[in-house]
């Protein structure tokens, strides 16, 4: 209902209440002048009650306006009036949402610009900071296009090849290259436009025309545009410092690899990582073979553990030097000085070792030649001095003999004298022999006939201490210059170690053969074995290990073999036996008749 159509209704609505109550009150006979007053207080209040509920939603909607106004407008303003005041608090909610939809919308937009002028001031930040660095970089920057064209450059590239920013951006990127790049440079430059990015090598050509030598490392920035950005360094010093490096190392190399002396380098854990040819050629393995051996698979045992001793003193103080013996891979010893120094990283920490081995065996056979020729010199003058002694005490019991009679005890005792006389004789042959070895009647033998004639002239002996002897000669054999009574001693020598060497029997095999240039004789025995440590010595003057023996038998065998242009050599294993090998040099006139034969 209107709220005009409620006005009225209440002014009639109380005109009848008035007129009633008049009514009431006349009927009643209540005085006219109490009717006058209680009529205006009964109509005032009942207009108080009207103007009451109708002031109520005004007032409602005003206080309601108010607050919206003063920027609430989240307030909801509302009447349960149905009339034209309701209806004007509606309309003022929808106001307030619509203006609080409005004032979201302006905030949300305030933010955005808010959030957009941020995003611009980071946006140009960041093009200050990548400017910064495109200007400042240690390196030349170009920015080009997939046709080659330079779109910007930097400082750097300018000074890099001495042109103007201006220069450089009227010419063409690949026209900067060398001639001789220029074909790779373009096959470069396609694979970075297909790949994205792309590090090569090249040359570039300066203003004045001289070369320099860089890495380009080439990416694609806007592929829809066509962008590219490459970041080019100089690196003509390190090419320069790279080739020096590796001329240097190839005169190392190169050095190394020529050097006479045995070199080899191991890492940390003692494998070998480099072996020179010296070293290769020494031991008798290939460099295949040798890399990644360790150290202690080329040293004999006592060597290893003394390097084993010596590697922490060698980490302590850097280098080292001391004296051991490789092994090669026929088991050959080679007797020599090592010098090694530490390798060290940055921080100080080990990791490896470069070695120098030079190989004293010669020095030390020509040290051990001297020896003996002092040693062979003194055996010379004793031998004589005892010689001259013998002669006379051998005469002057030869000449006792013939007074004596034969059955007498003193006879026997002179006899006794005259046979030891003898023995010292030949002692004292044998020192002489050993102190100069004969240089007499040399000539070409078949080697068998002297092996042959020893063994027939021992056999028989030999049989009765229950040693065989079993032969296994190859024949023919070429011959072989010899002085054939010195070698006949030799071989006797030999035999009778070998017999030696067998209590309560065994067998000896004397075997000849072929072995490249020379005629090989092994005579082989089946004894208990020669120890590790005799087999060192034996071949030293006075050294044996018999109860009655003078220790000179192998010395002059050596020295006889020696003069012959031979070696003599020993190997023994303990409980199996021990052979002794002779080589001797074919005579060249025949060997070559032989291979012109084959």
């Amino acid at each position: 209902m209107k709220i005009t159509y409620k006005i009225l209704l209440s002014f009639f609505i109380t005109g009848l209440l008035l007129t009633g109550i008049t009514v009431v009150f006349l009927v009643t006979g209540i005085p006219i002048f109490i009717t006058m007053i209680c009529v205006p207080i009964v109509a005032s209040l009942i207009g108080f009650l009207v103007s009451k509920i109708f002031s109520k939603p005004i007032h409602q909607l005003c206080e309601g306006t108010e607050i919206i106004r003063s920027g609430n407008l989240e307030y909801l303003v509302s009447t349960d009036s149905k009339d034209e005041i309701g209806l004007l608090s509606r309309t003022f909610a929808e106001m307030a949402e619509d203006l609080l939809g409005a004032r979201t919308s302006i905030d949300n937009l305030s933010n955005e610009n808010a959030k957009h002028e941020e995003t611009e001031r980071e946006l140009q930040a960041r093009e200050e900071h990548f400017r910064r660095l495109f200007e400042h970089s240690n390196d030349a920057v170009f920015i080009y296009n997939f046709e080659g064209e330079i779109l910007d450059v930097n400082s750097k590239a300018c000074d890099m090849l001495d042109y103007s920013k201006e220069d450089l951006l009227k010419i063409s990127f690949l026209e900067l290259h060398t001639e001789e790049e220029l074909t790779r440079s373009k096959a470069a430059f396609k694979t970075g436009t297909e790949t994205c990015s792309i590090r090569f090598e090249s040359k570039l050509r300066k203003k004045d025309g001289s070369i320099i030598d860089v890495e380009i490392s080439s990416s694609v920035v806007d592929i829809k545009k066509g962008i590219m950005q490459c970041i080019v360094s100089n690196i003509t010093e390190r090419k320069r410092m790279e080739e020096a490096l590796r001329m240097s190392e190839e005169k190392f190399r190169t050095f190394m690899e020529t050097a006479s002396d045995l070199m080899f380098i191991s890492d940390k854990h003692g494998n070998i990582t480099y072996v020179n040819q010296s070293m290769v050629g020494a031991l008798g393995y290939t460099k295949e073979e040798m890399i990644g051996m360790t150290i202690s698979e080329i040293m004999d045992k006592e060597s290893v553990e003394e390097s084993k001793k010596r590697r922490a003193f060698l980490i302590a103080e850097g280098e080292d030097s001391h004296e051991l013996v490789l092994e090669a891979k026929n088991r050959r010893k080679i007797s020599g000085e090592m010098k090694a120094s530490g390798i060290f990283d940055g921080a100080g920490q080990f990791q490896g070792i470069r070695s120098v081995f030079r190989d004293t065996t010669d020095r030390k056979k020509i040290e051990e030649s001297q020896r003996l020729s002092q040693l062979g010199r003194l055996a010379a003058d004793v031998a004589h001095e005892v010689k001259n002694q013998i002669t006379v005490i051998s005469g002057m019991a030869e000449l006792s003999l013939m007074d004596l009679e034969d059955d007498t005890e003193l006879a026997e005792n002179v006899k006794d004298i005259s046979d030891q006389c003898h023995r010292i004789n030949d002692v004292v042959r044998r020192l002489l022999m050993f102190s100069k070895p004969s240089t007499g009647d040399f000539k070409e033998v078949n080697i068998n006939d002297p092996v042959t004639l020893v063994a027939d002239m021992v056999e028989k002996k030999f049989s009765y201490d229950k040693v065989l002897i079993n032969k296994e000669f190859t024949s023919p054999l070429l011959p072989v210059l010899i002085d054939e009574k010195q070698m006949l001693e030799v071989f006797m020598n030999l035999l009778q170690n070998a017999n030696e060497a067998m209590v309560g029997g065994g067998t000896i095999t004397i075997r000849t053969s072929k072995q490249g240039n020379d005629v090989r004789i092994d005579i082989k025995d089946t004894g208990g074995g020669i120890t590790e440590d005799d087999m060192k010595k034996i071949f030293d003057p006075f050294f044996t290990t018999k109860v009655s023996g003078t220790g000179l038998g192998l010395s002059a065998c050596y020295g006889i073999v020696q003069a012959h242009r031979g070696n003599i050599s020993y190997s023994s294993q303990l409980g199996e036996g021990t052979t002794a090998t002779i080589l001797l040099p074919i005579v060249m006139g025949t060997q070559n008749v032989e291979t012109s034969n084959n």
